[in-house]
């Protein structure tokens, strides 16, 4: 075996040999002095060389040492990093040089039906199916996102790239479906305002412009129109009106330090049908039923608005000879219930749950000639919300409805 091929112990091993040896032979051939001499060197050399060779080796093995710990605190970075970036909502992608997939977080897995177990090390058009998508991300041009569909919620996904190093480069998603639908309320809204306001201002304006262009008009078409003009001034003071509602209750900080009080709902309830009498004007049979003494507690401007919009809504979309229940009731879980059903039109099970949107009538004419603003529900519905109560409304086109708001036993009291 060559020397070069020993390890440090047995080249220290060798080296003592060589000493025996050269020590043996020239206490046979020399003077004692020489050979002791020679000897005492031949071993001060050896003992240079097993320090130098000890020294060496501990040099490297500190090296290694060194080298471990730093591998050990870069591993320990990575995964602290993929750890944080695990828990983010957004998602996260890292492909390497070749556009093949290292990583992926969690979220990314949800946005894009990734895998990560199944895709690491596979390229873009193994990875994703989206054609938009792969060619965005060929192409390297990343200075604007791109907007996908989620192949798993079926959700609107901003999708953005950045180049993170010569050999590496990050893809993020972000879900805006929540945001594109708020964005879609918002001008939706904008779009029904105009077009509730442009509506009686036209009728107004018409009318005034007609009056003013002509002074020998009957004084009885001039009463009727100034009549037709209340009415649709009526119309928008109900309207600014219900917006003003809708904004107080939708505004927290107008309302985050105002305490609850104790509301008399069989008090309130018999209040109820007695504006339902005089709103009917004798068309429908109102029956009322309050089985209950029990109280609320909550803020009671809002609960007589919420259940006052429930009532007027019955007797509007109530033929007349029509029958309109009341009732105020306690279930047997501890809940309380105020409910009003009728024998009405009806709604057909597709537009129930759109009922608490904004300006959405399931019969937009009869809506807008029976007074509606088309936000009573939506006031309902974040009532609702402030009283940590439930609005329930089942229906069925034809036979009649029955709305109810559900108050939890944690807020209904004796």
């Amino acid at each position: 075996m060559p020397a070069k091929d020993l390890n440090a112990k047995q080249r220290c091993l060798l080296g003592l040999t060589l000493v025996a040896i050269l020590a043996t032979v020239m206490f046979l051939s020399s003077p004692l002095i020489v050979a002791m001499g020679v000897t005492l060197a031949a071993l001060a050399l050896l003992v240079v060389y097993i320090v130098f060779n000890l020294s060496v080796h501990w040099v490297d093995v500190a090296e290694a040492i060194d080298y471990r710990q730093t591998q050990n605190r870069y591993t320990a970075r990575i995964d602290r990093y993929r750890l944080s970036l695990s828990a983010l909502p957004e998602g996260v992608v890292l492909f390497r040089q070749g556009n093949t997939l290292e990583w992926c977080n969690p979220a990314a897995e949800r946005h894009l039906g990734i895998k990560l177990t199944e895709h690491l090390g596979k390229g873009l058009r193994e990875v994703f199916s989206n054609e938009a998508l792969v060619s965005y991300l060929e192409a390297g041009d990343f200075a604007k996102p791109i907007e996908v569909t989620s192949k798993l919620t079926g959700g609107i996904l901003s999708l953005s790239a950045v180049v993170a190093d010569q050999t590496h480069f990050i893809v993020t998603t972000r879900d805006v479906t929540e945001q594109r639908r708020i964005e879609q309320m918002r001008k939706d809204f904008v779009a029904n305002v105009s077009h509730e306001l442009r509506t009686p201002l036209t009728v107004i304006r018409g009318f005034l412009d007609m009056i003013l262009a002509d002074d020998n008009i009957d004084p009885k078409i001039i009463r009727e129109q100034l009549e037709l003009m209340q009415a649709e001034a009526s119309r928008m003071h109900n309207l600014v009106n219900d917006l003003l509602s809708l904004s107080r209750l939708e505004n927290k900080d107008d309302t985050k330090n105002d305490l609850p009080e104790v509301v008399n709902m069989s008090k309130l309830v018999a209040a109820l049908a007695e504006d339902a009498v005089m709103l009917s004007n004798g068309r429908h049979t109102i029956n009322t039923d309050i089985t209950t003494q029990k109280a609320v507690m909550g803020f009671v401007d809002e609960i007589k608005s919420a259940c006052l919009n429930l009532v007027s809504n019955a007797i509007r979309y109530t033929p007349e000879g029509g029958k309109i229940d009341i009732s105020w009731r306690v279930n047997d879980d501890g809940s309380a219930v105020f409910s009003v059903a009728d024998t009405g039109i009806g709604i057909a099970p597709q537009d129930i749950p759109r009922l608490t949107e904004r300006f959405y009538r399931v019969d937009k004419s009869r809506s807008r000639d029976t007074g509606g603003t088309g936000l009573g529900l939506a006031i309902v519905k974040h009532v609702a919300i402030r009283h940590q109560c439930q609005l329930k409304i089942d229906s069925e086109p034809g036979k009649g409805s029955t709305f109810s708001l559900i108050f939890a036993p944690e807020n209904v009291i004796d």
